[in-house]
């Protein structure tokens, strides 16, 4: 049976939704930046660092799923895991961003910043699985389920805002108060990190008593992934179903797409037009204005076209303005501006919708299987689109060192301005058009999703559903 949205329990998931976006937003923007410009890496090792965590969040998401799933606390399924993260991802951030290039050197320095991301990405994955999974949860009517991640997005703004637009802007206060440069930027992530511990804290204090509980009353981690070797199967079932394959390389190509946006941004805007950290603020602080305006449009066209109409409307315009501007160039403020308006609007109506629209797979799982595996449903795109992530990353860095670019050195050759225009212009339109093209696929929509519903209430009380069988076959 449905069971509807409470206003509680959306305000208390949604503010969760500033402490996951500003990690995610604060380590992607900045990390391989801080790594070459502050540390003093070259950019392949920078990027070695960064992907080699990301695969180990995948290793983690794939099993944080299987034991959200499983969890018997009295707390919860999800929310203990929520708890863990309030503590521990504020720590590590605050470790992440000290130089430490004072004390060790080589390959010691590589490794030790390499622990420490690895530390970060599988907290990464304690937060955002169960996280995700919690929503399934709370929101079962596909409406309501388009309404909570809105309410996601408009607090993940707030997010964006601390890990985008606010790093960059404390680190030129702290200099312009003398601070060196290591030591800003050390200010900064505690900084940032202390609000992330807050932020995760709250939410989990607010969704108290929103949770199906287990019927068991204890914690047991070690019991629950004792059966690990079920997650292969659990995974293998999963992927088979139709919905899930179409939603798995859809999020790949958006990943991918987002990881070269990203990842170079910093890069392109510093390197490639000269902007210094205030403009570079300003662009991020613009940015995320235009996140703020797309939560509410998004939120209105996603009730009228549903979740993947949304999604294969904003990221096929998205697709073809990165092309136009690639072959136009992007060569100052107003052109770069407008390029960011239209990137943004695109890409946080993915991150707006693409819960939600994995969410309807829970269903899709329960009449196939007469399961509900929310926790392996997250993981599993989430360790993919990690992993995706991850390989991007490490070849971002090797094709900047190719192109002979350098952080450190006074003037870039023109081969690196050229690796810059396509890794950060061309290649998320071409991720976004193909992405695009494989959504077309998807078969569930809004009639057909409340007929899968229906269709599963009268099975359940061993009553004929032949009547939904024309939408139930085109969903499997």
């Amino acid at each position: 049976m449905q069971q509807r949205l409470q206003p509680k329990a959306a305000l208390g998931y949604g503010i969760i939704s500033i402490g996951e976006a500003s990690t995610s937003q604060f380590v992607n923007s900045f990390l391989l930046l801080y790594l070459t410009s502050i540390v003093g890496m070259a950019t392949d090792k920078a990027s070695t660092i960064a992907s080699v965590g990301m695969i180990f969040e995948t290793i983690t998401a794939l099993v944080v799923g299987r034991m959200s799933d499983s969890c018997t606390s009295s707390k919860g399924r999800r929310r203990p895991f929520l708890f863990f993260s309030s503590f521990y991802l504020p720590a590590v951030l605050t470790l992440m961003f000290f130089n430490y290039s004072g004390i060790f050197s080589g390959t010691t320095l590589v490794a030790v910043y390499i622990f420490l991301n690895i530390l970060f990405w599988i907290g990464r994955s304690v937060l955002y699985v169960p996280f995700i999974a919690f929503g399934a949860e709370l929101a079962t009517d596909y409406d309501d389920r388009t309404k909570l991640r809105s309410m996601c997005s408009a607090f993940g703004v707030v997010g964006c805002f601390l890990g985008m637009a606010a790093p960059l802007m404390a680190v030129s206060l702290f200099l312009r108060m003398k601070i060196n440069d290591s030591t800003a930027w050390f200010f900064t992530g505690a900084g940032i990190a202390l609000c992330v511990g807050l932020s995760i804290f709250l939410g989990w204090k607010w969704t108290a008593g929103t949770e199906h509980m287990p019927e068991d009353g204890r914690f047991n981690p070690v019991g629950a992934i004792k059966d690990v070797p079920v997650i292969l199967k659990d995974y293998w079932q999963l992927m088979k179903l139709k919905s899930m394959q179409i939603l798995i390389v859809f999020k790949i190509l958006f990943n991918v797409g987002y990881a070269f946006f990203t990842s170079t941004m910093v890069f392109f805007l510093q390197y490639r037009l000269n902007y210094g950290n205030e403009v570079t603020s300003t662009v991020y602080l613009m940015q995320i204005g235009v996140n703020f305006v797309t939560v509410l449009i998004m939120s209105w066209i996603g009730l009228k076209l549903g979740k993947a109409g949304t999604l294969r409307l904003s990221m096929s315009l998205a697709g073809a303005g990165c092309v136009l501007f690639y072959v136009i160039g992007i060569n100052g403020y107003v052109s770069l501006m407008a390029f960011i308006i239209m990137f943004s609007m695109a890409s946080n109506s993915f991150w707006q919708l693409s819960g939600a629209i994995f969410y309807d797979i829970t269903e899709v799982d329960e009449f196939v299987y007469d399961k509900r595996r929310e926790g392996a449903i997250t993981s599993l795109q989430s360790g993919i689109g990690a992993l995706a992530t991850s390989a991007i990353i490490a070849a971002i860095g090797k094709y900047l060192k190719v192109s002979g670019f350098a952080a450190t050195a006074a003037v870039q050759p023109q081969s690196a301005m050229v690796a810059l225009d396509r890794l950060f212009v061309l290649m998320p339109g071409v991720c976004f058009l193909v992405g695009v093209a494989v959504l077309c696929l998807y078969p569930l929509n809004k009639k057909r999703f409340r007929s899968l519903q229906l269709a599963l209430d009268l099975r359940k009380q061993g009553k004929d559903y032949s009547e939904y069988q024309e939408d139930l076959d085109k969903i499997l």
